[in-house]
Parts: structure tokens; C-alpha cells; sequence
């Protein structure tokens, strides 16, 4: 059975992170499945959209071991990502393993 949840970023300011943020979370396939949305003024600065598994809560452990470290060695600026997965929900702390 798939798992369905969705994940959103907080408004990212750095244009470097955003860039390291889109490669790495923009997709269009069944676990993946997401965009940048377009603020007020037009800038798109935030990301978002479906996250999905195979398994209950597995929406979580991708954020955490798969995507989460992939965006920590690039990017230089913290960033949260709220996940609400079918079985739960965090808001993830990332901490930029580069410096700035």
C-alpha cells in the first residue's frame, strides 16, 4: 500500500539554498512529487508538495536519511521542512554541514 503525505519549506531567502533545495526536491514522479510556489511578490521561494512511501511513515525517514543529508552538505543557511506524513509529522532542522 503507498503512503501520502506532503512536505513544505519555509521561506528560503538564500538564493544559493533555494537553487540547492529545488535540485534536490523538485520532481514529478509517484514519491516525489512537488513544486516551487510563487510568493506575493512573485519570487518563487518556497517548496512543496507529495511525499510518499512504501510503509507508514516512511514520508519521514526519506526527509530524514535521504533528502534532509542531501541538502545539509550544500546548502549554507539553516532550514525547516515540515512533512505530515499518513502516520505522523515533524518539522525537520537543517543544519548546513558547509560553511557560508
Amino acid at each position: 500500500m503507498s503512503e501520502r503525505g506532503s512536505f513544505c519549506t519555509e521561506y528560503i531567502y538564500c538564493d544559493k539554498c533555494l537553487e540547492v533545495v529545488q535540485s534536490i526536491l523538485i520532481d514529478n514522479d509517484k514519491f516525489l512529487s512537488s513544486e516551487t510556489i510563487p510568493t506575493h511578490s512573485h519570487e518563487p521561494r518556497i517548496v512543496a508538495g507529495k511525499i510518499g512511501g512504501l510503509f507508514p511513515g516512511e514520508e519521514l525517514l526519506d526527509m530524514e536519511c535521504e533528502y534532509g543529508p542531501a541538502i545539509a552538505a550544500r546548502i549554507c543557511h539553516p532550514l525547516r521542512i515540515a512533512v505530515l506524513a499518513e502516520k505522523g509529522e515533524k518539522i525537520f532542522h537543517i543544519t548546513p554541514e558547509m560553511k557560508p
